[in-house]
């Protein structure tokens, strides 16, 4: 019987492990793909389409861009710095907010546990949100415009974070730290960060992610140039693209007719470009994302 029943775990294991390798593969596709039709020379890449083997193997679209690469180089520069100050302040507001509501003892914990909870169902729309950020914030051409709109502080993060404290950190470590004499802010500090790294790394990467694939912000709020994050400079870039591309097309005799642009393999190269960090930061801090997905998740 416990031979079998041995058998039968390990068949069972082979069979998550198979199933598992094929959505593994289902996954990676698209990015070997993408890579592939980076370096396709355009006129195959239109004529016979997006091919995991290329026939001709073309940088076209990384020499467009490496011409552009002080602009670029900048624009990843404005990247970095929105991502990582804006992921800092995410994690210390959403922490700060999640402690008192995961503590039993708060007396209004329930009020503004809805009141976050509210948020996440009903919003002013993004035409009050421009009028309130622009005309009474001014936050239009500034950093701030990158910072502040929609990824400061989610209620998603902080039901997450709140979860976490209160299915991972006894009250029991609390109560002792106020017995000691310790005050809240040392709780906070000294206790419940160290304890709290795997859902501290979960919300750092979900506000790291928003971020740095954000264009919203920077369509909305930033005009001037020198604010163009990555993202926002790849996309303008790509439609500028276009533009010349249909212009050469519906204007004879143009200086633009027969230059040679690739709209098509560029944009691939873009995704290329954007998603590398991400490529880079992610496989390193997996195990702890998994651990505070899962333990955040539960209802507390």
């Amino acid at each position: 019987m416990k031979n079998k029943m041995i058998n039968s775990e390990k068949r069972f294991q082979n069979i998550s492990l198979f199933i598992m390798l094929i959505i593994t593969v289902f996954c990676i596709m698209p990015f070997v793909l993408m890579i592939a039709a980076s370096i396709t020379e355009e006129n195959v890449l239109i004529k016979e389409g997006y091919k995991f083997w290329p026939s001709k193997i073309d940088f076209g679209a990384y020499h467009y861009l490496w011409a552009k690469r002080e602009t670029i180089f900048g624009a990843y520069g404005i990247s970095i710095f929105v991502t990582a100050v804006g992921t800092f302040v995410n994690v210390i507001l959403t922490s700060l907010f999640a402690y008192p509501l995961s503590r039993p003892d708060f007396k209004y914990r329930n009020f503004f546990a809805f009141f976050i909870f509210f948020t996440m169902l009903f919003n002013g729309g993004m035409t009050a949100s421009y009028i309130v950020w622009t005309q009474i914030f001014h936050i239009k051409n500034t950093i701030w415009g990158l910072l502040i709109p929609n990824y400061l502080m989610g209620a998603f993060n902080v039901l997450l974070v709140r979860n976490y404290y209160i299915a991972s950190i006894p009250d029991s470590i609390v109560e002792a730290a106020r017995v000691d004499g310790a005050k809240e802010l040392s709780i906070y500090t000294l206790i419940i960060l160290p304890l709290s790294k795997p859902v501290i790394i979960t919300i750092s990467l979900f506000s790291g992610m928003a971020y740095w694939n954000d264009w919203t912000n920077g369509l909305y709020y930033i005009t001037n140039t020198k604010l163009y994050s990555i993202n926002v400079y790849l996309n303008r870039l790509m439609n500028n693209i276009a533009f010349l591309k249909s212009s050469s097309s519906l204007t004879e005799g143009s200086n633009l007719v027969g230059l040679d642009l690739p709209s098509v393999g560029i944009r691939m190269a873009i995704a290329v470009i954007a998603m590398l960090p991400v490529l880079i930061i992610f496989p390193m801090i997996q195990a702890q994302l998994i651990k505070g997905v899962v333990i955040g998740g539960v209802k507390g």
